[in-house]
């Protein structure tokens, strides 16, 4: 009976020990998936970490000598060659446009707190399908500032239309660029609930008609050819009913015309222009609202669906390298639809 009874006990140990083995075997695994998993991802981490610190070394590195060659120049014992006061106008403009494009951004305005979150839906529309090919669609690139970006809107190769932000201090020279773009329009800055880089002049919710009217007579004498304006920013602005009335009457009496971005789901720009008897025309689709040359082919190929499904649709996009090679590569899509100015739908 005691040998019985020690065999079972063996048996009883002998199991205990093989599961007790099994878990171990199992929490060393769990474990050490969990260390790769953990440091992958500290190495992805300190990559991205790694490069946006080396984005940030270059921009310093370039403030620096801005600092020091403007320290030389302010001190009138240096007497400066003709080849240093150039180089510091490149560098500044340089600069400039290195800060500008970084506070330029698709989704800054109406989540710039989340960039997640999708852009604000556009007006529903009727469907009105078209014959094959008949569909037409405008393709809107903002924040047009730069010779650079003329240059980078035209090697796409597809009849884009270009909006010109105002002259401001950091970009100087925008209205001069639009003197040779056919087809232009005017980006007009409107405030924004929440967006901390302004341009120098934008328009605000609390603004009087003459002061609006002001900066429009102002728009159309650096701009003599434009004919339609859409707002940059203006989530505050284009959701408040009075402010847009203002707006747009002044608008029309000045012959031209408001296309709505759709920053803001709330956009009041439809309701006036109904007031005043005008067709509305506002964004359907936000081509990169989010970075990447895929999600924005992505929303390439929704702008044409739109098209199709209704006629005509408005996309926006910015001339930013992710954009401009979307849509090269975009091209046999794009066949589908007749590209057209703002003018044609």
């Amino acid at each position: 009976m005691h040998k019985r009874s020690s065999f079972f006990q063996s048996i009883k140990s002998f199991f205990s020990l093989k599961h007790i083995a099994v878990l171990l075997a199992l929490l060393i695994m769990i474990l050490v998936a969990v260390l790769v998993g953990y440091f992958i991802g500290v190495h992805q981490i300190r990559s991205e970490v790694e490069r946006k610190d080396e984005q940030t070394r270059l921009l310093m590195g370039q403030i620096k000598n801005i600092a020091k060659i403007d320290g030389d120049y302010t001190d009138k014992s240096i007497v400066m060659s003709k080849k240093q006061e150039d180089e510091i106008h490149r560098l500044k403009k340089e600069l400039r446009e290195i800060l500008d494009r970084q506070s330029l951004n698709a989704s800054h305005e109406y989540a710039p707190k989340d960039k997640k979150a999708l852009p604000p839906a556009p007006e529903p529309k009727v469907p009105r399908p078209t014959k094959e090919g008949d569909a037409k669609l405008v393709i809107i690139m903002d924040d047009v500032s730069y010779a650079h970006d003329v240059k980078s809107i035209r090697s796409v190769g597809l009849p884009l239309v270009m909006s010109f932000l105002p002259p401001s201090h950091r970009h100087g020279d925008s209205a001069l660029l639009a003197r040779d773009v056919n087809g232009y329009m005017v980006h007009l800055p409107l405030e924004a609930v929440d967006f901390e880089s302004e341009e120098d002049v934008t328009l605000r919710v609390g603004d009087s008609k003459e002061m609006i009217n002001g900066q429009i007579q102002k728009i159309k004498k650096l701009y003599p050819n434009v004919r339609y304006i859409n707002n940059h920013t203006g989530s505050k602005f284009t959701a408040d009913e009075e402010a847009m009335d203002r707006l747009i009457s002044v608008m029309k009496t000045n012959g031209l015309i408001f296309v709505d971005s759709r920053t803001t789901a709330q956009s009041k720009a439809k309701t006036v222009d109904s007031k005043y008897g005008i067709r509305y025309l506002g964004r359907d689709v936000f081509l990169d609202h989010h970075d990447g040359v895929e999600n924005i082919k992505k929303q390439i190929r929704e702008a044409v669906a739109t098209a199709k499904r209704n006629g005509s649709a408005i996309a926006i996009g910015h001339p930013r390298p992710d954009t401009l090679q979307a849509l090269k590569e975009s091209k046999d899509v794009l066949s589908e639809v007749k590209l057209v100015g703002i003018d044609k739908i």
